[in-house]
């Protein structure tokens, strides 16, 4: 049991959090026009609870996969065709559905009167600003590839990266990549300690200790989850209040950083052992578990099309409707399961594959 548990909990994990992020969308563009454009969402309290630590708990899970990677590639060959497959994998994505947007725009009329130089400036920092997380991913993996191959993973140059990041930019999506790095590292580095972890006392008595201390260390990290996520609002999202320093109120901003990591954090350490506590008294092959861990493993593909079904089907359809949850969630559930049969379609046909975040076969 306890190994089948370590396998499924990740897929788990990222179907329970792709749920989440179809669901914020909804909340966000598929509740009437005006909460809409009047950014009403910034403080609706289940959006604000989604967004407190679903992106944090992506970016962990992808860190713990890259170690897997990065230890795999012993030699300078493997390590330049594993970056290269990575790069390929993130990419394409970005590049292909945002070079479509445009051609569709282009084919509209509406860059007619803008001129060329228009059209291509738009399409880079489209690009460039398109699908954040995957951004996010990518530069984070090539960070942790250049501190393990050639740097020694120098906790040093670490905490000047750290530091850095609060005076450099937040333009062009740097505000939510500062913002996502330390959860990839958190996951990174726990995978690759995660021998000298386990013979920790504390870390070996939650997760070996029996269900008494499990279920304390659930209730705890738990509360203390709730209560952290109590004092959210509109100006803990990273879109509104940045991540940099500069040109702000120094105390103000690293209070808002500060929590804003925190939230993030133990919202992470409750759903990972909540869900491990599930699993290991559902068992692996109950339905529901089965069918999380399928939406985990296809979580980048429901990501990149559900974000087009919320905008261009979704929202166009409830323009005039009121704000209810329980549109939202059926909304949801549509979304995902179109979004569904959109990605088994296209991850079997090559090259299509590419733009959903599946392998060619």
């Amino acid at each position: 049991m306890e190994e089948r548990q370590r396998d499924v909990l990740p897929d788990v994990l990222k179907g329970f959090g792709i749920i989440l992020v179809v669901l914020g969308h909804c909340i966000q563009a598929g509740s009437g026009l005006a909460y809409l454009e009047n950014a009403c969402y910034f403080n609706d309290q289940w959006y604000q609870f989604i967004y407190s630590f679903h992106m944090p708990l992506f970016m962990v899970i992808s860190g713990y996969y890259a170690w897997n990677s990065v230890q795999k590639a012993q030699t300078l060959v493997d390590r330049k065709k594993m970056i290269k497959k990575k790069c390929i994998y993130l990419i394409t994505p970005n590049v292909v559905w945002k070079l479509l947007e445009f051609v569709y725009m282009f084919a509209a009329g509406a860059y007619i009167y803008r001129g060329l130089g228009v059209l291509l400036k738009d399409v880079l920092v489209g690009i460039l600003t398109n699908f954040w997380f995957l951004w996010a991913i990518l530069y984070s993996f090539l960070l942790v590839c250049l501190m393990h191959y050639r740097l020694r993973d120098s906790i040093w140059i670490y905490i000047l990266i750290f530091v850095a990041m609060f005076f450099t930019p937040d333009g062009m999506g740097l505000n939510a990549y500062k913002y996502m790095l330390p959860y990839y590292l958190i996951g990174f580095y726990a995978n690759k300690n995660r021998e000298r972890l386990s013979a920790k006392r504390l870390f070996r008595e939650i997760l070996h200790g029996g269900r008494l201390k499990a279920g304390l260390a659930i209730l705890v990290s738990g509360l203390v989850f709730i209560l952290f996520v109590s004092f959210f609002t509109a100006d803990s999202f990273i879109y509104l209040t940045g991540y940099k320093l500069v040109g702000k109120n120094y105390i103000v901003q690293l209070q808002i950083d500060s929590y804003r990591f925190l939230v993030g954090f133990f919202g992470i350490v409750f759903w990972i052992l909540a869900w491990r506590a599930l699993l290991g008294l559902c068992g692996k092959w109950d339905y529901w578990v089965r069918l999380l861990a399928y939406l985990g493993r296809r979580g980048l593909g429901i990501y990149i099309i559900s974000g087009y079904l919320v905008l261009h089907v979704v929202h166009p359809i409830t323009v005039d409707w009121e704000p209810q949850y329980g549109v939202n969630l059926a909304e949801t559930a549509l979304v995902l399961l179109a979004s569904v049969v959109i990605v088994e379609t296209m991850r079997r046909m090559k090259w299509l594959c590419l733009l959903v975040g599946e392998s060619q076969r």
